[in-house]
């Protein structure tokens, strides 16, 4: 099973579908995010954590509109790391920025699923986190690691400029809601 794998997911169209991975995702959200967010304006569940989400979410945008300057400026990003691991030699050094942002988007995939299990019923990306965004980030990992392009020491350095990239993509939700009231 796993020679499928290789046959189909060269390294360079592992990198190459990053971008297109989160324009699925993203377009999900900005597309789900109006109706999610006028169903629980009213009634939010009863629980800290979905307080939470929501003022969270209602922060971070609920226009279709903000969600898509977020989504453009964070594909802006991703898409410049895309072309720049493509086109650098591959060794380990070249990989630690899109190790960060994968690790980010990974992450983002459960807080997804999380969001959901607060929330009891469907939150938007959580259709495209579980079947999309988790698979190909565990394929994309998988075939880093197997090629020897990242290990753990990597993913370990790339943990701090993880942390540094939420707050670049914060960025995008900021000039959602200042472009789009």
């Amino acid at each position: 099973m796993l020679e499928v794998l290789h046959e189909f997911f060269y390294i360079e169209t592992v990198i190459w579908l990053f971008p297109v991975i989160f324009m699925f995702h993203d377009l999900e959200e900005i597309i789900t995010v109006e109706s999610f967010m006028t169903k629980y304006k009213n009634r939010v569940p009863k629980t800290f954590l979905a307080r939470i989400t929501f003022i969270v979410k209602k922060k971070l945008g609920t226009k279709s509109a903000q969600l898509s300057i977020t989504g453009a400026w964070i594909l802006l990003i991703i898409s410049f790391i895309t072309f720049m691991t493509a086109h650098l030699p591959p060794i380990k050094e070249n990989f630690i920025l899109f190790t960060a942002v994968l690790n980010v988007f990974f992450l983002q995939g459960f807080s997804h699923i999380g969001q959901t299990i607060i929330f009891r019923g469907y939150t938007p990306g959580v259709t495209t986190a579980l079947f999309i965004v988790i698979p190909y980030s565990l394929l994309a990992y998988y075939r880093l690691f197997e090629l020897g392009l990242i290990d753990g020491y990597l993913i370990f350095e790339s943990i701090p400029i993880s942390l540094l990239m939420v707050p670049i993509f914060l960025i995008g939700n900021l000039l959602g809601r200042r472009l789009i009231h």
